[in-house]
């Protein structure tokens, strides 16, 4: 059984990093903020069947997943739009300041996220933005710890390639 104060120092723990996941995972601010409030509901919800061998960040992490699943299912047939559209990528050419090249390189890495496989953008985000265990993230997605790695490492080679411009023009 989880109690309040177990609680609460979970939530400080892991919902900035659930944020941060959901964030590159495609969900707006909003959203994610929702599906975060509503995946510790859920888990207080079920506090009482929870023991201590249970990975209560593996769980959050899959509970998150599923309510982004479903809110997609609920709105498939919405049109999407691209919410960073207004947020266009500057050229290097452009005379920027440092604010401009904080939001420029923020674009250019939110782009090669959203240009990953979901299966290997998942892993990556899971583990690097969600600071989420290899065994914890293959018991989340149900897959192999090997899988998990290989996933990881081809997102990583995949950005490598996709950010290789950002160092060689800033």
């Amino acid at each position: 059984m989880i109690t309040q104060k177990e609680m609460t120092s979970y939530y400080e723990d892991i919902a900035p990093k659930l944020t941060s996941f959901l964030l590159a995972n495609g969900c707006g601010y909003d959203q994610a903020s929702d599906i975060v409030q509503e995946t510790f509901v859920r888990l207080w919800k079920m506090r009482d069947q929870l023991t201590e061998e249970d990975s209560v960040s593996g769980l959050v992490f899959r509970i998150a997943k599923n309510l982004r699943i479903d809110a997609f299912r609920k709105n498939k047939r919405e049109v999407l739009v691209d919410e960073y559209e207004d947020s266009t990528v500057p050229t290097v050419e452009d005379n920027l300041d440092s604010d401009q090249d904080e939001q420029y390189i923020r674009n250019c890495i939110v782009k090669a996220l959203g240009e990953l496989p979901e299966d290997l953008r998942v892993c990556y985000t899971m583990f690097n933005l969600g600071q989420m265990s290899i065994k914890d993230i293959s018991a989340s997605l149900n897959i192999s710890e090997s899988l998990v790695k290989v996933r990881i490492h081809r997102a990583k080679e995949k950005l490598k390639v996709s950010l290789a411009y950002l160092k060689e023009n800033l």
